[in-house]
């Protein structure tokens, strides 16, 4: 049977009892939310939450680490992609361009912001010259400064890479959720406040959700899912250190 008759009948079928839920999720280092590198098994508060989801659905979860963009590419052209996870509708705009896709209510609320070194915390944007990101990320709070040309923006493959820069002082600032920093500095072996939150420089509060391109009855089960057992989230949560 030809690829496109297969996909025609997925696209008219619901996942039932015992199928495989095939989900995208980065090939990235963002622990405790997630942690999907080559050569260890994929884990995290996200994968946890599948997992859970996928069980109270009688579904078998079969995850997929892919490099960010790849996943949209994925999802939309090559649908060979249930879902994926961590999504938001503010991402990555230009992937997504004239296609909709199904959002779940939101699983984790996050505040992306800019870190500085401790001593350098509060000393305002005129210090901030090149900032830092990882590859495929997008510096949010920051593009309306980065669209005047101020700022610099450097990308990296990952966060430790970003946390060397800045302790080298090749960056003035790096860009990307505290509590990740946080678990990064440890596995560094430096203090947890060596880098810190400024409030003072741009960030923003978001969320993480599960989206799909052609299975909404899908997020509709997930939305419920959060409600039925929100006991169990909560718990989770608080399991990676999360609230």
């Amino acid at each position: 049977m030809k690829r496109w008759l297969l996909l025609a009948l997925a696209l008219l079928a619901n996942l039932g009892q015992g199928e495989t839920l095939r989900v995208g999720i980065e090939l990235h280092d963002y622990f405790p939310y997630y942690r999907a590198v080559a050569g260890s098994p994929p884990e995290g508060y996200c994968l946890d939450l599948l997992q859970a989801f996928a069980e109270h659905e009688g579904l078998t979860l079969e995850l997929l680490p892919q490099p960010i963009n790849r996943l949209y590419r994925n999802l939309l052209d090559e649908q060979s992609l249930d879902l994926l996870f961590p999504d938001n509708p503010a991402w990555a705009r230009q992937a997504k361009a004239g296609r909709r896709l199904h959002y779940s209510d939101a699983a984790a609320q996050i505040v992306d912001g800019t870190l500085v070194l401790a001593e350098r915390r509060g000393q305002g944007l005129a210090r901030v010259r090149q900032l830092g990101t990882v590859r495929g990320f997008t510096a949010e709070a920051w593009q309306p400064l980065l669209a005047k040309g101020g700022v610099q923006l450097v990308e990296t493959q990952d966060i430790q890479s970003l946390i060397r820069m800045v302790a080298r002082g090749r960056l003035d600032a790096l860009y990307a959720n505290p509590q990740v920093v946080r678990y990064q500095l440890g596995e560094l072996g430096l203090a947890n406040d060596y880098l810190q939150l400024d409030q003072q420089l741009p960030l923003i509060y978001t969320s993480f959700h599960l989206s799909s391109y052609r299975h909404p009855e899908l997020i509709r089960r997930f939305d419920r899912f959060l409600v039925e057992q929100d006991a169990s989230v909560q718990r989770l949560k608080a399991h990676y250190g999360l609230r």
